[in-house]
């Protein structure tokens, strides 16, 4: 009996000192983990000031594990405490000078950081603050009374975020390539292919005449400017859209009516079947000024991906006025198809057909009421999750010329 004892006490003390080593393995490992990696930025901001400070953030979205701080453009920094794993590097940036707000916005995506003392360097670029704004955008599309998908109650909001007067005469709105999010991003040709961005589909606000937009007023353009609440079209559509200002017009279906909204005009769709349909999973759109008249059959400006034969318009990212990233989810706010420049996140609403929208933050609310909206060319820092979508919110004001409002 004695000696069984002996035995079990030697098994006890034995197990005792391995689980002490196991404890210290599992401590020193936690030590390992703990990684450091230092940031550097390339700065190319053209004839925009160079920025006092510039914030800089580590996301792991996988791990939903983040990390902040701050540097000064011309001195790299360390940043500690980073547990290894995929991650979003995004520096970022404001400053006002000489009457003007300026964006300065850079990213690496999918970086791999694993090793202690990587370094990173992100290229950032500026952009002056737009006039003109996607204010909300509504893309997702709604569930009918049966359960059925309803995509046609779909909008735009565009905003006059300044304190000037904006003509929208000849304004265009754009789809980029790819559609949808993915982590196989088309490759263009060209020593200067990196300055534009791709379309797979233009409208355009017709530049016959003016369409003056004043301060904090909002136009909206509409796939479809119906009530779309009507029976005929779908009860449990949360939004009415007969006040818009521009509907995307193509009557593919008889339940398409030429409503009193202005006719967009279809600028570039090399699809055989005209229709303006946002993806509902989530599309890359830009605003745009385009300096020369646009030319669907172009050889210079409508270009292909290598390797493809997909028809795309190339649009000066000097000349965006705004950008807006959405992607379907966000285990995909990695899959950037915009450069960081002009959107240096990504907005989600996390579904579809779940009648919600996409809406900018109110930025300062003026002593006449006005708002001025957020705009750090950051999707995900600038636009929240509505429910539900609604046109004009935050008093923004129909402009005096939509009589039919």
């Amino acid at each position: 009996m004695k000696q069984k004892i002996k035995r079990y006490s030697l098994f006890s003390l034995l197990i005792l000192l391995l689980s002490c080593e196991q404890f210290q393995s599992v401590s020193s490992t936690e030590e390992m983990v703990s990684l450091r990696a230092t940031i550097k930025v390339n700065l190319n901001v053209g004839n925009a000031p160079i920025p006092d400070q510039l914030q800089v953030k580590l996301v792991n979205f996988a791990e939903r594990y983040e990390l902040t701080t701050t540097m000064t453009p011309n001195q790299p920094i360390t940043v500690e405490d980073i547990i290894p794993g995929i991650y979003t590097v995004t520096v970022s940036a404001e400053k006002s000078e000489d009457g003007f707000s300026y964006n300065y916005n850079g990213n690496a995506v999918n970086v791999g950081i694993v090793n202690d003392m990587e370094t990173i360097t992100v290229d950032v670029g500026a952009g002056k603050a737009g006039a003109l704004l996607f204010k909300e955008v509504y893309f997702c599309g709604s569930r009918t009374p049966t359960g059925g998908s309803y995509f046609r109650d779909q909008f735009y909001e565009i905003y006059n975020n300044s304190d000037l007067d904006q003509n929208a005469r000849g304004l265009a709105i754009a789809i980029i390539n790819p559609l949808t999010a993915t982590a196989n991003m088309p490759v263009y040709d060209g020593p200067d292919a990196d300055k534009y961005v791709y379309a797979l589909q233009i409208w355009q606000v017709p530049d016959t005449s003016d369409f003056i937009l004043k301060p904090g007023e909002s136009l909206i353009i509409a796939q479809m400017a119906d009530d779309h609440r009507k029976a005929n079209l779908n009860p449990a559509a949360p939004v009415n859209l007969l006040s818009a200002e521009f509907e995307t017009l193509v009557q593919t279906t008889a339940l398409i009516q030429d409503n009193p909204a202005i006719n967009m005009k279809m600028a570039f769709w090399p699809s055989p079947t005209p229709q303006w349909l946002t993806t509902v999973f989530g599309g890359a759109f830009v605003l745009y000024v385009p300096s020369e008249p646009i030319n669907p059959n172009s050889t210079t400006e409508v270009v292909s991906p290598v390797g493809t034969t997909t028809k795309t318009y190339r649009i000066p990212i000097e000349s965006v006025v705004d950008a807006l990233e959405n992607v379907g989810n966000p285990n995909q706010m990695e899959l950037k198809r915009m450069p960081a420049v002009l959107d240096a996140g990504a907005a989600t609403v996390n579904g579809t057909y779940l009648g919600v929208s996409v809406a900018r933050k109110v930025k300062e609310t003026l002593p006449d009421g006005r708002v001025i909206l957020q705009d750090t060319n950051n999707s995900t820092d600038d636009f929240e999750v509505m429910d539900p979508p609604q046109i004009r919110r935050y008093g923004a004001k129909a402009p005096s010329w939509n009589t039919w409002k």
